[in-house]
């Protein structure tokens, strides 16, 4: 039997510097010591857009959390929010034009910001997930994510055309 223990390091927010590389990478000292780069992650990217932030270095070996990035300095805070943005990119679905099975893949036809946009899913009963409030998520064979916010609201055609596929 594992004697190992769950163990959570939240980070001090105080000592928590972070800056951008010429390369426009993202950097952290820690109570003065350079950690280097590193990368952000939303431990509950659903729930908790800005708080319970994972810090890990570049070898995935986790530094620590942040409770919440509100706590960090301005500078510091900026540069996290467009870390975690530029990461969880999630275009909004405004409808779906087709979608087409070739071979076990899903081709989607859809508009994004008022712009033809196809992508492919694979897999498509683990890669589409209907949340709590009413938003749909799919996930494509890239891992891009795409949001329908409030399905229940969009249009016929392309509620028609996904229901199938919602388990």
């Amino acid at each position: 039997m594992s004697t190992d223990k769950l163990s959570v390091d939240f980070l001090d927010p105080a000592a928590c510097r972070f800056t951008v590389s010429d390369n426009g990478f993202l950097l952290l000292t820690l109570a003065g010591e350079n950690r280097g780069r590193v990368l952000l992650r939303r431990c509950y990217p659903f729930v908790y857009e800005d708080e319970y932030i994972s810090v890990h270095d570049l070898e995935d070996k986790e530094i620590g959390i942040l409770r919440d990035l509100k706590e960090l300095d301005g500078d510091g805070r900026k540069l996290a929010e467009h870390h975690l943005t530029e990461r969880y990119y999630c275009p909004t679905v405004s409808s779906v034009k087709s979608i087409k099975e070739r071979m076990g893949n899903f081709y989607f036809e859809t508009v994004i910001d008022g712009i033809d946009k196809n992508f492919t899913v694979k897999d498509i009963s683990r890669n589409m997930r209907l949340r709590p409030d009413d938003s749909l998520l799919i996930f494509d064979a890239d891992g891009n994510r795409y949001n329908i916010p409030g399905y229940s609201k969009i249009d016929r055609k392309s509620k028609r055309l996904l229901e199938p596929y919602l388990y």
